[in-house]
């Protein structure tokens, strides 16, 4: 049955294939096609130049000429669609200021709509334009008939046509470029690269520099890619060299294949070459794509030759560098879209800098316009009036950027570039509001509106590192704001890493890629060297992540790997820095412990020597989960309230996707439904599929102390089961969790609802029960769950252990707790009558529990308008969360977070809007109502307090944003009465 359905498939795939395909006029049958006609000039089908196949529509027209297309194929299914229009490949011979207008006409020859198209350049260019979107067509029209219309001015020319299609779905990432327009408004997505290209160079103040300051970053820049040779017998250098040497050879190796051709006008003759966005086969032939050449041949070559002296390698680039522009590779050249060829192309940036002084000056001039088109650098001239940037362009184009102003021969436009460039970097790595990238306010890191650490931030981090050590001690250094900005990143980042790994709800679509921290020590050097004196709490962090012995594998495996993918950093000079500062008098710090909260990645950090725990949850302003058609299909319940741990000394973890037996189901500490896989993989109704928002606010932290913290958030999926929701508490101790949730339900008859305690891959695991409850262990930490009704499955070595809810639960609870040292004493007395927990609220209002004998009261308070007479917090205005810590004399230290951001949120993120994406935080008033008389300050900020001495009140208002921390210092006022 199977094999029959993979048949039927494939026939199904066979056929839509080849009616794409037959829309398609490639014209490799040598013949123009039938009613074909032009009134001056002459078509001919050419092997002279092709975009796929061999041959290409010829044609010489003269000024004023129409070519008319009757019925063409395909046009019908593309009136009809939204989405429907043209795509084709054009090449011109000779510029010309004029346009070649595309005229697209009814069944009575009346014009529906019209696409004009620039002639200004030579080459090959790309059109991806849509009749309804871009040229404004009415959506009842029926075009029966094209008409090129060819200049008015210009006498004669040649042009040729190849790969032209009408058809029903042009791509949504299609962009302006210099030949034609399309209308795109929101640019959240696509970047306004026209815009950018039209930029006036112009700064309000430019920051002048010596010539031997300029050649400081040049030379900082050079030494950077190939190395100083003053350490070269280090180990790591080496290994760094050996490995390097073997990318430059499998480059030239691959450069064998590409042929210096030219004809007689030096027009360079070459197969033909695609971006990204076209498809991997077309007209039924492969298609050849820049980024092969980008990431395989232009980098090697360049260092063959500065490196080897090759002067064959510095030909094959020189050709490289005319063949891609007349490819299309070239100013103003879309190629139908650059939205993501824009980061695949670092061997052809880095090899321009490598090369640039080996280029005529007109290869130089054309490079540069190229490298200004590409690198989006007008963007520098027009800063917004809010901070940050998309971590792609930090990535990807950072040092590009750098290149292309330093590469200006003009000292004054040279210095306009490099001061525009500063103000870009700072201001590119300022905090961004709302959803906007990269750099939050609590030095998360955000792409695709949302937390995301193993990916993007990480790279960012490293750009932006970078760019300050290259710029360092010279007029163009970055800001002191900024530097403390990458010193916090990075900071930040260590500490929410168990060893190497990001916590599993912040990986973004690659749940198997939370190693990441290695690649970030370079960027941990270039800050600290960016100082007047390297940074000691960034060497000291550099040093211990450095020198961990568990780290060592991952280490020599990052040195080892040379590459000009993304991003182009493996370079020799890199490990000379961190070679560098490794060798460096300052110590290592000591492991790193504690608690935080961070808001922007709705996700609770708690470590200590021996286990590290991530909490995470999601909300109206933190995504569920990201995935692709191929990458964490069933990663839907990653912030359900996972419970991550690190067992760091016996080398376990609870999140285990690399295991074949891994169930997405049945993630620690989530509540969840249990789903078939083509359940859990399925979009659920949305137009997004991943990606969503909740309708709760209620997401919030509270980090009091290095042993104390909480975590809270109200649960609702709005996507894929809107009646699913729950009340989700974690209560941080020092030796144990405490686990609370109310309010589960769901109307769900078909699948049971769970809270799962772990998924474990061991055989070390066990389960008894008791009057109170049950006793749980998976090979690093005991389960103590009060009530309720556990359940365990195991597979071989593969168990599962759960809280069933039933299905269609109306209002289930849980409460367990989880102790770190399998202390089984501890765990009876957790769940017994003597126990030092006790459960104040546990309901739809609030979750308050009191730690007896530590004098400590957690509260999460979804209902500002209960009153709690019993507590000392006795009523909020807007719900908190809280920890008080009974201090001194009768003293109390109260923590508060406040977690509504206040700003607009949609269902999923492909419906948020450019404006939408930078709406600003806004503070709010927050007061709570104390029983008793005190005298309270803040460290933070100022706060107003008045006192009640005939209700025996204290009334605290402070302003509170971000989903911050606020300490509260209470010192009894007796005196007062």
């Amino acid at each position: 049955m199977k094999k029959n359905l993979s048949i039927v498939i494939l026939l199904i795939s066979l056929a839509i294939s080849q009616s794409v395909f037959s829309q398609i006029y490639s014209f490799e049958k040598g013949k123009v096609p039938e009613g074909w006609k032009i009134d001056k000039g002459v078509l001919h089908i050419s092997s002279g130049k092709y975009k796929s196949g061999s041959r290409s529509l010829q044609i010489k027209w003269k000024q004023n000429a129409v070519l008319t297309i009757p019925s063409p194929t395909g046009i019908s299914e593309a009136c009809r669609n939204r989405n429907g229009g043209m795509n084709a490949w054009i090449y011109n011979e000779s510029p010309t200021q004029e346009n070649l207008l595309f005229s697209f006409r009814d069944e009575t020859g009346k014009e529906v709509c019209q696409l004009p198209f620039l002639l200004n350049f030579k080459g090959w260019r790309c059109i991806w334009a849509k009749f309804q979107g871009d040229m404004n067509m009415p959506s009842k029209s029926n075009i029966q008939s094209v008409e090129i219309q060819f200049p008015q001015h210009t006498k004669k020319g040649v042009t040729y046509i190849d790969l032209l299609e009408f058809t029903p779905k042009v791509s949504w990432q299609n962009m302006s470029d210099a030949q034609y327009k399309v209308n795109r408004t929101d640019y959240s997505l696509i970047p306004d690269f026209i815009g950018y290209r039209n930029a006036t160079p112009k700064v309000e103040k430019v920051i002048t520099a010596e010539d031997n300051q300029i050649t400081t970053i040049t030379d900082r820049l050079t030494t950077w890619y190939l190395g100083s040779e003053q350490h070269s017998s280090e180990r790591w250098i080496k290994m760094r060299t050996e490995n390097e040497k073997t990318f430059i050879r499998n480059g030239v190796k691959a450069a064998q294949k590409i042929k210096i051709q030219y004809n007689e006008d030096y027009t360079p003759q070459g197969e033909p070459l695609f971006p990204m966005g076209a498809p991997t086969i077309i007209d039924g032939q492969e298609a050849k794509k820049f980024r092969t050449i980008n990431e395989n041949v232009l980098l090697p070559l360049a260092l063959d030759y500065r490196k080897n002296k090759n002067d064959q390698s510095l030909k094959k680039a020189l050709y490289i560098y005319d063949w891609f522009n007349d490819q299309g590779w070239a100013d103003g050249s879309s190629m139908g879209t650059l939205c993501f060829e824009k980061l695949r192309s670092s061997g052809y940036f880095h090899s321009f800098f490598l090369l640039k002084e080996q280029l005529s000056p007109e290869q130089l001039k054309r490079e540069l316009q190229t490298m200004n088109w590409f690198t989006m650098f007008g963007a520098c001239y027009q800063l917004p009036s809010y901070a940050g940037e998309v971590a792609d362009n930090l990535r990807a184009l950072a040092i590009p950027k750098l290149i292309y102003a330093l590469s200006q021969n003009d000292k004054q436009e040279r210095e306009v570039a490099l001061t525009a460039f500063k103000h870009y970097m700072d201001n590119a790595l300022g905090i961004a509001p709302g959803f906007f990238g990269t750099f939050k306010a609590d030095f998360s890191g955000y792409h695709h509106r949302g937390p995301y650490h193993s990916a993007y931030y990480p790279h960012a981090l490293y750009a932006g590192a970078l760019i300050a050590y290259l710029l360092h001690d010279t007029p163009y250094a970055l800001s002191e704001t900024t530097l403390h900005n990458l010193k916090q990143g990075l900071l930040t980042f260590r500490f929410f890493c168990a060893g190497l790994d990001v916590p599993a709800g912040t990986v973004g679509r690659f749940p198997k890629g939370q190693q990441i921290l290695e690649t970030l020590l370079p960027a941990f050097v270039y800050t600290a060297l960016s100082f007047k004196e390297p940074d000691k709490e960034l060497t000291a962090a550099f040093k211990r992540i450095l020198e961990s012995t568990e780290n060592k594998q991952a280490i020599a495996e990052y040195i080892s790997n040379v590459n000009s993918s993304l991003a182009y950093t493996s370079t020799v000079g890199e490990i000379e820095l961190v070679t560098q500062l490794a060798s460096s008098s300052i110590a290592k710090e000591k492991p790193v412990t504690g608690t935080l909260f961070m808001p922007y990645s709705g996700l609770l950090v708690a470590k200590d020597s021996l286990f590290h725990f991530n909490i995470k949850g999601f909300s109206r302003y933190i995504w569920d989960f990201e995935s692709s058609a191929t990458e964490n299909t069933k990663g839907r319940y990653l912030a359900y309230g996972q419970i991550e741990y690190f067992d760091l000394k016996n080398r376990h973890k609870s999140f285990n996707p690399q295991e074949t037996d891994f169930d997405w189901n049945y993630i620690p500490g989530a509540t969840t439904k249990v789903l078939p896989d083509k359940v859990l993989q399925d979009k659920g109704g949305s137009s997004s599929g991943h990606r969503n928002f909740s309708d709760e606010t209620f997401l919030t932290g509270v980090h009091a102390s290095d042993k104390n913290a909480m975590f809270s958030f109200r649960m609702h999926d709005i996507t894929y089961d809107q009646s699913f929701r729950a009340n989700k508490s974690v209560f941080v101790f020092e030796n144990f969790l405490l686990c609370l949730g109310s309010d589960i339900q769901t109307k769900d008859k078909r699948y049971p609802t769970i809270t799962t305690l772990f998924q474990s891959f061991s055989r070390n695991t066990s389960e008894e029960r008791m009057p109170e409850g049950y006793i749980l262990t998976d090979p690093s930490l005991m389960y103590a769950v009060k009530g309720g009704v556990v359940r365990t499955s195991s597979e071989g070595s593969h168990t599962r252990a759960y809280i069933e809810h039933g299905t269609a639960p109306e209002a289930a609870k849980y409460h367990y707790y989880i102790l770190k040292n399998k202390n089984k004493v501890l765990g009876r007395q957790l769940l017994s009558n003597e126990s030092p927990i006790k459960v104040i609220a546990q309901d739809n209002d609030a979750h308050i529990v009191t730690y007896k004998t530590k004098e400590i009261t957690c509260g999460a308070l979804f209902n500002a308008q209960k009153k709690y007479e019993g507590q000392l917090v006795s009523q909020v205005n807007i719900p908190l969360s809280y920890i008080l810590e009974k201090q001194k004399d009768n003293s109390f230290k109260l923590s508060v977070c406040e977690p509504d951001m206040r700003r607009i949120s949609r269902a999923h993120m492909g419906l948020l809007t450019e404006e939408d994406v930078i709406q600003q935080e806004k503070p709010y008033d927050t007061q709570l109502t104390i029983n008793g008389l005190y005298n309270v300050e803040c460290p933070q900020k100022t706060i107003k307090v008045s006192l009640d001495k005939e209700k025996d009140k204290t009334y605290i208002t402070i302003s509170t944003i971000r989903g911050e921390n606020y300490t509260l210092l209470l010192h009894q006022a007796d005196h007062l009465l």
